[in-house]
């Protein structure tokens, strides 16, 4: 694949890096335009996205490092190295959107409408930056026969673990799946009829996509057989689909 997209004399433009960029400025953009839908000004948009990007990172690379430490308890400096990919999502959601709730009560931003109003945009940004994984080689999949499997070259991680083998893009199912829950998002907004409604969907819709492909995703880490990351989604499901449930009960009532 291709880590490093171009270089700009001695600096390398690595594909993972880019692709984050791209990610959260495309985000930023499509939260400003549902902001705008739920009433919340523009500005706070802005405020927030800084305090989201940080928390975002933070939170994945934290949670990634965590379940490799091995690999960096002997080279610390390298744990900052981000843009050389690294990162699990859930970690960064979790924090970004406690970032997200603390800025809502700190501003008197009704904080239901302002997850809504991110939820498109965190989609699509996931969509992006899973293609920055499958440039890079990581996030990558388990052997398989199927025509879609690809060999990963020398170089990348993927290859240090499967060499030479067909294996999963799972960094392209992933693109896929919240490209399609993009596009649903942006139909139920239509149809929106209370505050929240959105970003539980979002919720459940990632956690489903999250859980399956973990299946056929290479994990070092497995507690009963499940990987970190299902036993994770598995809560964060269950929570958002009785606040989905919580709420059309009131709506009836």
């Amino acid at each position: 694949m291709y880590p490093i997209l171009f270089k700009i004399g001695p600096f390398s433009v690595h594909a993972y890096g880019f692709a984050i960029a791209v990610a959260f400025l495309i985000g930023i953009l499509m939260s400003l335009h549902y902001a705008r839908k739920e009433g919340i000004p523009p500005d706070q948009i802005l405020d927030l996205a800084v305090y989201v990007i940080v928390a975002a990172i933070v939170g994945s690379r934290f949670l990634y490092v965590i379940g490799q430490w091995n690999e960096y308890r002997d080279n610390i400096l390298e744990i900052f190295m981000v843009q050389r990919g690294g990162l699990v999502f859930l970690g960064g959601l979790i924090l970004a959107v406690l970032v997200v709730v603390w800025h809502a009560r700190r501003k008197g931003i009704p904080i239901l409408k302002l997850l809504d109003a991110l939820t498109p945009g965190t989609a699509i940004g996931y969509a992006i930056t899973r293609i920055g994984c499958f440039l890079n080689g990581c996030c990558f999949g388990l052997p398989t026969d199927l025509p879609c499997g690809v060999v990963f070259p020398p170089g990348s991680l993927a290859h240090s673990y499967f060499p030479n083998q067909h294996i999963h893009p799972t960094q392209l199912y992933a693109s896929a799946s919240m490209l399609l829950a993009f596009f649903a998002f942006l139909l139920l907004y239509r149809r929106k009829r209370f505050d929240g409604q959105v970003f539980y969907w979002g919720l459940i819709l990632y956690s489903v996509y999250r859980f399956l492909i973990e299946f056929i995703r290479f994990s070092p880490i497995h507690w009963l057989r499940l990987t970190p990351s299902q036993w994770m989604v598995i809560p964060l499901a269950a929570w958002a689909v009785y606040a989905l449930i919580d709420k059309r009960r009131h709506l009836k009532q």
